[in-house]
């Protein structure tokens, strides 16, 4: 006779973003979100996803900010696994460290997940 197990609603919620495309996934708790993603911060996550940034200064004149205030919110973003930096010659070129980033609660089939 088989039984069938139930499993976790994690395990499930996990295997069905792989099975949905979803790969190289970053989940950011509540808190961290809510600390570092300023409406600044997403300017510059977004200006980094719309187009290939060749370094924090290019960054900051395109959002028309001083170039050490950007750099900090930037070094902010990488603590947080959000972006992370590549070498371009001698400049930092910011780029997106995942492809995929949830926030906490994750509610997956009716059920909270993470809290």
């Amino acid at each position: 006779m088989a039984t069938s197990k139930q499993l976790d609603p994690e395990i499930q919620y996990i295997r069905q973003l792989a099975e949905s495309g979803f790969s190289d996934v970053l989940t950011l708790r509540r808190d961290t979100a809510e600390r570092v993603l300023t409406k600044k911060r997403v300017e510059l996550i977004k200006e980094i996803s719309d187009q290939k940034v060749d370094s924090v200064r290019d960054l900051s004149r395109r959002v028309d900010r001083d170039v050490s205030i950007v750099s900090r919110d930037l070094d902010i973003l990488f603590e947080a696994d959000i972006i992370k930096f590549e070498r371009n010659g001698r400049a930092k070129q910011p780029v997106l460290a995942h492809k995929n980033v949830f926030v906490e609660p994750i509610v997956y089939d009716g059920a909270v997940l993470t809290e």
